[in-house]
């Protein structure tokens, strides 16, 4: 049987996330330059912010932010935990008191919250095509260009210096194509293709997204690229609009991509169908959590000024009546909703009291 797509751990991208909210870009000499080594792509992708230009990654890193988006993914353990394809092994049994069972327990749903670390949402990176030297005696000395990689071991592979020299006598940082695959040549990992795997080519994208294989394209685009690749972001933000448009948003729940969904909606303002998901759940708390986290991302908005002047102990209902009242755009159905779900719950604590 097939083996199951690698996780990309948690603390690789705890890594990433202090090494780019501190990004430094390291100096080192090469050849005959002393100038600044930055990291460069071929060509400049489209912006992924919204209308106001502003960095989403900061925001993102945001601890309060990342609470939110924790408490709004969820915890199935059975959706979590399996079932997944792997190789057949034999059961190993123990015999447990109910202190170790506990304490087992305990680790297993530890190990399992590592697997919903939520991976990075960011900009594309940009390039630098500013050549590092240009050498006159050296043109036209091959017809072919020359890559130089810095093979130092235990260096980031976001940190390794790679430069190319050009058939004209130019040297300058390679392109982030070239570095992804020098990385992938001296330092392999695991379920990341040399070249970019056909399915991440708009055709067959699509048609797997018509197949809603919404978990499987999101987990393999995480093991193929860098959070800031263009063709990551193209194409994690493509599935989310198919899953919003479709209202599959329960597809991505209790997964890693719950949280990057949410702040992607929410981000380009565009939350309502996620919100009247959670309604219709009865998930009031994750409901009002999403209203909070878009106060956040909208400081300058309506909702944002009202919710500030909420008491701290506002129920949901109140925390998402604020929403529906001044930036909604789906004021009907979330109203109904709402309305819905709040009589629901009063019914069921009326029974209770009976």
């Amino acid at each position: 049987m097939a083996a199951s797509i690698p996780f990309r751990s948690t603390s690789s991208y705890s890594t990433l996330f202090t090494r780019l909210a501190n990004l430094k870009v390291r100096r080192r000499s090469f050849a005959h330059t002393s100038k600044a080594l930055c990291a460069s792509s071929e060509e400049t992708p489209p912006s992924s912010s919204n209308s106001d230009g502003r960095d989403p990654f900061p925001v993102f890193v945001d601890n309060k932010v990342q609470h939110l988006l924790s408490n709004i993914t969820g915890f199935d353990i059975l959706k979590i935990a399996g079932p997944h394809k792997k190789h057949l092994e034999k059961p190993k049994y123990r015999l447990l008191t109910d202190a170790e069972l506990k304490g087992e327990m305990t680790k297993a749903r530890e190990r399992l919250s590592k697997r919903l670390q939520i991976p990075p949402y960011m900009n594309p990176r940009k390039p630098n095509l500013t050549p590092l030297a240009v050498d006159p005696d050296l043109a036209q000395f091959d017809t072919s260009n020359y890559v130089f990689t810095d093979v130092t071991f235990g260096v980031k592979d976001r940190d390794r210096t790679v430069v190319i020299r050009e058939a004209d006598g130019t040297l300058r940082i390679a392109p982030w194509d070239v570095r992804d695959r020098m990385n992938q040549i001296y330092n392999p990992r695991e379920g990341k293709e040399y070249l970019k795997p056909q399915m991440f080519d708009e055709q067959n994208l699509e048609r797997m997204i018509s197949e809603k294989k919404y978990v499987y394209i999101l987990d393999r685009a995480c093991c193929q690229f860098e959070p800031d690749d263009p063709d990551f972001i193209r194409t994690t933000h493509r599935v989310y609009r198919a899953i919003d448009s479709a209202g599959d948003h329960d597809d991505l729940r209790s997964t890693r991509h719950f949280g990057s969904l949410a702040f992607y909606l929410v981000w380009h303002k565009t939350a309502d169908s996620l919100l009247l998901d959670m309604l219709n759940r009865d998930l009031s708390s994750d409901a009002a959590d999403l209203v909070r986290l878009y106060g956040i991302l909208h400081p300058q908005s309506a909702c944002a000024g009202v919710l500030g002047q909420l008491s701290p102990d506002s129920g949901s209902t109140a925390v998402v009546q604020v929403y529906i009242d001044t930036s909604s755009t789906l004021t009907s159905e979330l109203q109904l909703a709402l309305q819905a779900m709040d009589d629901a719950g009063k019914g069921h604590r009326s029974g209770l009291n009976k």
